[in-house]
């Protein structure tokens, strides 16, 4: 797997440790507002990134379903728009 900037790193905890605690994933306008992004293509982009760094996959049957694909083998599902 190719490595993740400190950004990278901080965005993808910050959705292991939402849907720890609410049980979903945070939306993309959560996701900015957490980091200071006003746009959310500016997020959209950097799950993409994720997506092609291999540490999330898009789940086909839902809608706007992610999964981890790190050691925590995490199933990130929720709203991400």
């Amino acid at each position: 797997m190719k490595r993740l900037t400190d950004k990278q790193k901080s965005i993808l905890s910050f959705i292991r440790v939402y849907y720890a605690k609410v049980g979903e994933v945070p939306t993309v306008r959560q996701i900015g507002a957490a980091f200071g992004i006003r746009s959310t293509n500016g997020v959209s982009d950097h799950l993409k990134t994720l997506q092609c760094k291999g540490r999330l996959k898009r789940i086909e049957t839902l809608l706007s379903g992610l999964e981890g694909v790190d050691d925590m083998r995490l199933r990130f599902c929720g709203n991400l728009s």
